[in-house]
């Protein structure tokens, strides 16, 4: 068994099964114990006070297993739960790094760069093409278009449409102003010239013409063996 964690200043969570509607029910908790619950296949319900109830993709006969699950998981992080005898149990389970801690810990890394430079390299995470987070995140809402397009309700096609809306003219501007942001921040920063490397020459410069129309030949380089031959005097005309 796990230790439990430093007890929580946070309200207490109570779990129990609601005598008026047969439904395991979850009150209490700050955000961090909405998210485990919201986890362990409970769905958040907001009127008046938030709270949670178990989902009913759960079958009846693995329900009191999955809510000492919460349970569990609620004490190993440190919160105080009061549960009923079916819920209740002495266990901790340890939370997974879920994505989207990671993600905060992406944003707590942004907070604590030492420049623009580094912001830059952080954010190639999020705008990544293909399997960065908002594209993994674009990919995600075209799925539940997909899957209300298949539902063939009488609103399914609207919600499959608002999916795709979000995806198109919600995220696509989010996208493309973080796309701006880390190439501004990283062009703040000049990279560093490569050890022996220099700008390349320039072209020579081209013959310039005389007033007769002849092309002058370029004066010879300092370092060449033997200078150039004179010219052949002409003879004057008799």
């Amino acid at each position: 068994m796990n230790e439990p964690a430093t007890p929580r200043e946070a309200p207490p969570v109570a779990v129990a099964r609601d005598v008026d509607t047969g439904r395991i029910i979850a009150r209490g908790g700050d955000g961090l114990a909405h998210g485990i619950l919201e986890r362990t296949f409970f769905l958040r319900e907001v009127h008046g006070a938030t709270w949670h109830r178990m989902s009913p993709t759960v079958p009846p006969a693995d329900q009191t297993a999955v809510a000492q699950l919460a349970v569990a998981r609620l004490q190993a992080a440190g919160y105080r739960v009061e549960a009923d005898a079916e819920c209740a149990t002495e266990t901790t389970q340890d939370r997974y790094v879920t994505d989207g801690r990671s993600i905060a810990n992406l944003a707590a890394s942004i907070r604590e760069a030492a420049g623009p430079a580094e912001v830059s390299d952080r954010l190639e995470e999020v705008t990544a093409a293909h399997d960065g987070i908002l594209a993994s995140l674009d990919q995600l809402l075209h799925s539940l278009a997909a899957v209300y397009d298949g539902l063939g309700g009488p609103a399914d096609r609207h919600i499959a449409a608002r999916m795709r809306y979000l995806a198109e003219h919600r995220l696509g501007p989010i996208t493309a102003d973080l796309l701006h942001t880390r190439a501004d921040l990283a062009d703040r920063t000049p990279a560093p010239a490569r050890p022996g490397t220099s700008l390349p020459a320039g072209p020579p410069a081209p013959p310039a013409p005389t007033a007769s129309g002849r092309t002058l030949t370029p004066a010879p380089s300092s370092r060449s063996p033997c200078p150039p031959p004179a010219p052949c005097p002409t003879t004057a005309a008799t």
